[in-house]
């Protein structure tokens, strides 16, 4: 026969005589922020506040809140701490092997970068070879196109040896094109256990005159560059900067 079920909070059910479970940290902060958030809605039923002693009410049930919040969290700190710390224990493992960061770069980066390095010149020799033996294939490509044209245009049609000469020479042009398309098409590659390793073109910005780039971004980029002002400008707010140009500011109250 199953045991009966017991829940948190409620009497034990018949035939259990270990007597209520006791309460989980959860549950007690649920009842608490339950209890404060029904004497809130009679407080806060949308009448104005209109005497010292509804406000002085209002304003010590704030404080209950915030007090029942901040053990609230302190208890949803307690409750993760195990398993934040086999998180972070978990992560120190892996990080040995896999991880990149400031503090930490794992064995496989630190090897696939050696590789990369290693790699890359070859490659991009490789590759401006291949790239070389295009630029020499698309001008033969372009020769022979041109003489199959001026062959054509120097050529009668009832001369028949003409033609056919013209003919070759537009032959070979299209052999020329196809293997300029090859040339094109082949790239410096490494044969791994998956995919080829080849190069790859890596770009870097750099910022060498910030009002020529603003100037684009406000023509091009509007939408991002006014979003970056927005938080900039709330940043500063909050600081206490009040007077900046083209951004208005709006005063306004609250409890605290």
């Amino acid at each position: 026969m199953n045991a009966p079920v017991r829940i948190p909070g409620q009497p034990a059910p018949i035939g259990d005589n270990a007597g209520p479970v006791e309460p989980t940290p959860f549950d007690l902060s649920a009842q608490e922020i339950g209890d404060l958030y029904e004497e809130a809605r009679n407080f806060l039923d949308g009448e104005p506040i209109q005497t010292q002693a509804m406000a002085e009410a209002v304003g010590k049930l704030m404080a209950s809140i915030r007090d029942a919040a901040k053990v609230a969290d302190q208890r949803r700190e307690a409750e993760n701490k195990p398993f934040n710390e086999g998180k972070a224990e978990v992560q120190a493992r892996y990080n040995t092997l896999i991880g990149e960061t400031k503090t930490v770069t794992g064995k496989a980066v630190l090897a696939l970068n050696a590789c990369d390095k290693a790699l890359a010149p070859f490659l991009a020799a490789r590759e401006a070879e291949k790239r070389r033996v295009e630029a020499e294939a698309r001008e033969a490509a372009r020769v022979a196109e041109e003489a199959a044209r001026a062959a054509f245009q120097a050529s009668r049609v009832d001369d028949l040896a003409a033609r056919e000469e013209a003919e070759r020479l537009a032959a070979t042009a299209r052999d020329a094109e196809a293997a300029a398309r090859r040339a094109e098409k082949d790239r410096a590659t490494v044969k791994g256990t998956g995919r080829a390793i080849g190069v790859r073109k890596t770009y870097a910005a750099e910022v060498v005159d910030t009002q020529a780039f603003a100037r684009w971004v406000w023509a091009n980029r509007q939408d991002a560059l006014t979003g970056w002002l927005k938080s900039l400008a709330d940043q500063l707010c909050s600081q206490g900067v009040r007077d900046m140009p083209g951004v208005k500011i709006t005063e306004g109250v609250r409890a605290q």
